[in-house]
């Protein structure tokens, strides 16, 4: 009889937490991450605004694997990293980032390649990046392959494609495999509890 009263006192207790920490935000926030705080119009304040500095990593064509995790950004909360290098076509390199921020019930911070502003109707994905490629010194503009939108939970993903479009540069990773990718203008978001 004593064992009975025990366990339910225990998962009226759990039960109670849990409903706490879903009722502050702390819970649903574990789940879905920082797109939560950036849905929450009513709730968190969005500033954002483009970094200073030019960015770079140097991405070897000859060991498309060995790129990933190499870090683009970092200003110890937020980061973008290389999460892939691939080949598209026969011939098309291809670079993906990821950006990884920072995200708790008081707010959250990402540095992106996109501007996430808000609209209406949700949210826009704003390419800012002034974003260029340096093979055997020769140096040219890239342009964007793809973005997500705020669908990890503590960021995004945009890429570009390494082959210049406006001039031509033979890329031979026989005779040089590595390419330096320059991003400017990069994006930080801040949401702040209202």
């Amino acid at each position: 009889m004593r064992k009975a009263y025990v366990r339910k006192v225990l998962l009226i207790g759990v039960g109670i937490v849990v409903c706490i920490l879903w009722m502050s935000g702390w819970l649903n926030l574990q789940i879905k991450g920082l797109s939560v705080i950036a849905e929450d119009v009513e709730g968190y304040r969005l500033q954002a605004y483009p970094v200073d500095g030019e960015y770079s990593a140097k991405i070897d064509l000859s060991d498309l694997d060995s790129n990933e995790g190499k870090v683009l950004y970092d200003d110890g909360e937020n980061q973008i990293y290389v999460e892939k290098v691939y080949v598209s076509g026969n011939s098309d390199y291809e670079v993906n980032f990821r950006s990884s921020g920072t995200y708790r019930v008081r707010g959250a911070t990402v540095v992106s390649g996109n501007e996430h502003a808000r609209t209406e109707n949700g949210f826009t994905l704003i390419n800012h990046v002034n974003a260029t490629a340096t093979y055997q010194g020769d140096s040219y503009k890239i342009y964007p392959s793809g973005s997500s939108g705020l669908n990890y939970r503590d960021g995004d993903s945009f890429g570009y494609y390494l082959n210049p479009h406006d001039k031509e540069v033979d890329i031979d990773i026989e005779k040089d495999p590595i390419i330096e990718v320059k991003l400017s203008n990069l994006y930080m978001h801040k949401w702040e509890k209202k």
